[in-house]
């Protein structure tokens, strides 16, 4: 079956804009689908402001419940858990991954 390939940024970061280049290459969307035409590719956001007034109060633990939660129902109701993932974490977002372990459906 085709994949899904998620990628999960890290602190301070943006689920679009970390993986963008300077001159606007957003290489998941832009470079990625000629390499692997088949794959679903999906970006996983997270409020990940470390700084400021307006920073984060989540915990890594609560991160990541959320994560696996969006991602698997997410995949659930678009009928696409059958779906191998890979997964390009940045980061923070490897520390949350890793706490997720095999738990995403």
């Amino acid at each position: 079956p085709p994949h899904s390939i998620v990628a999960i940024h890290g602190l301070n970061g943006h689920r679009e804009a970390s993986f963008t280049a300077d001159n606007g290459v957003l290489w998941l969307r832009d470079l990625l689908p000629e390499a692997f035409p088949s794959a679903r590719i999906l970006t996983c956001g997270y409020d990940a402001r470390t700084r400021g007034p307006n920073r984060s109060q989540q915990t890594t633990s609560d991160m990541s419940v959320n994560f696996v939660a969006n991602l698997s129902g997410f995949r659930l109701s678009n009928r696409t858990n059958d779906r191998p993932l890979i997964f390009i974490a940045h980061s923070f977002g490897g520390i949350i991954l890793k706490n997720v372990g095999g738990t995403i459906q």
